[in-house]
């Protein structure tokens, strides 16, 4: 295959991103810096750090060779399994919150749920590349993918972290689907699926408590419906054009993680809906873009790769906005490139590196059939 220059649009994108997360943790935790530390950059000069070293990844994993990516998926996979292991054992994984998902590395925090993400895709995508002509027999196509993903999933939620496994069963779902798999089986599939969540939900109080406040947050206005409520407050308080940039009050201790899983509440106050909705068509032009270069990937696997990537990012995004509108309920999934969180955001930064990579080897003007290939009567390959 060959190469060109990466895909500006998207570098452009990422851009736009990490620079609006940067300038809105700053406005959106200098209060709790302040309070917490008695230095409003506090949180800001950190995720600088991170922004750093994530942009350093980027720029490797956009270098790399497309057989360098390949030969990246089982290593990846071992080392994310690994980690999640040591996260599980007690005193090992730093707990916060009454959750057990960091490993404390000295002057960082890692979450090893967002490395294996980020694994679960390359290595999803490789088995499925591998079992392309075989893509209606279940055992040797779609059952790999799913005993990996089903594996780190209930590694997750040891930790507990049902937002996050979520995310790694949805994009893997999505990769069975561009892989061409029945629909018939999809189906089934994302029905127990859903079963499975349900009886999670059900099985847990606080989760159950998620979701009755969910329906209705004033039931519990000063408990669990408190966060969404107060979420609603700044949005509205933003009105279309915002308070101004720094002058939300909502930060000011009233709404609770305003820095990361709500800070999309924080940017709704400030910017108005006119800089929530520019937001929103950011994230949307990447997932845009991310499809359209999995589309026009010539190779299988990157193909697969980069729809997964895209999945990543935009199923991500829905959660959490989702979370914060009150569209859905709060699962703690923090909004990719903005919300202040270190391993987000690196890992984030060195996916969109990878999706660099595989818009190198895009091919204009059609969608090539190998990349998609549905031998199966549900589906045609895609086409122009």
């Amino acid at each position: 295959m060959q190469r060109h220059r990466p895909d500006f649009l998207l570098f452009f994108l990422i851009l736009c991103l990490v620079g609006g997360g940067l300038t809105m943790v700053y406005s959106a935790s200098s209060v709790t810096a302040v309070t917490l530390y008695g230095q409003a950059s506090y949180f800001f000069v950190r995720q600088c750090i991170w922004a750093g070293l994530g942009f350093i990844l980027l720029f490797l994993f956009m270098k790399q060779s497309a057989q360098g990516l390949r030969r990246l998926t089982k290593p990846l996979f071992v080392v994310s399994l690994l980690l999640l292991v040591m996260v599980a054992i007690p005193h090992v994984g730093t707990s916060v919150n009454g959750a057990r998902r960091w490993l404390d590395l000295g002057p960082i925090n890692l979450q090893p749920s967002e490395l294996a993400s980020l694994a679960v895709i390359l290595y999803s995508a490789y088995l499925l590349d591998k079992s392309q002509h075989h893509l209606m027999e279940f055992r040797r196509s779609m059952m790999p993918p799913l005993v990996i993903a089903f594996v780190v999933f209930m590694l997750i939620m040891l930790e507990p972290d049902l937002g996050t496994g979520m995310i790694i069963m949805g994009t893997v779902f999505s990769l069975l689907f561009l892989a061409g798999t029945p629909l018939r089986y999809l189906a089934a599939l994302v029905a127990a699926g859903g079963l499975g969540i349900g009886l999670l939900i059900l099985l847990e109080p606080y989760r159950l408590a998620r979701l009755t406040v969910f329906l209705n947050p004033w039931k519990d206005a000063h408990g669990d419906g408190y966060q969404m409520i107060q979420a609603f407050y700044a949005f509205a308080s933003g009105g279309w054009f915002g308070r101004g940039l720094g002058y939300g009050i909502g930060k000011y201790l009233w709404l609770p993680e305003s820095h990361t899983d709500f800070i999309f509440a924080v940017i709704a106050e400030e910017l108005g809906a006119i800089g929530a909705i520019a937001l929103v068509t950011l994230f949307a032009l990447y997932v845009w873009r991310g499809l359209w270069i999995s589309l026009h990937v010539p190779d299988r696997f990157l193909s697969l790769t980069a729809g997964g990537i895209t999945a990543m990012i935009g199923l991500s995004t829905f959660i959490n906005l989702g979370a914060v509108t009150g569209i859905l309920p709060v699962t703690g999934v923090p909004l990719p490139f903005i919300s202040y969180g270190g391993s987000s955001l690196l890992i984030k930064l060195a996916a969109s590196g990878m999706l660099l990579n595989i818009s190198r080897y895009t091919r204009t003007g059609e969608v090539p059939e190998a990349a998609y290939t549905s031998p199966g009567p549900n589906r045609r390959p895609a086409s122009g």
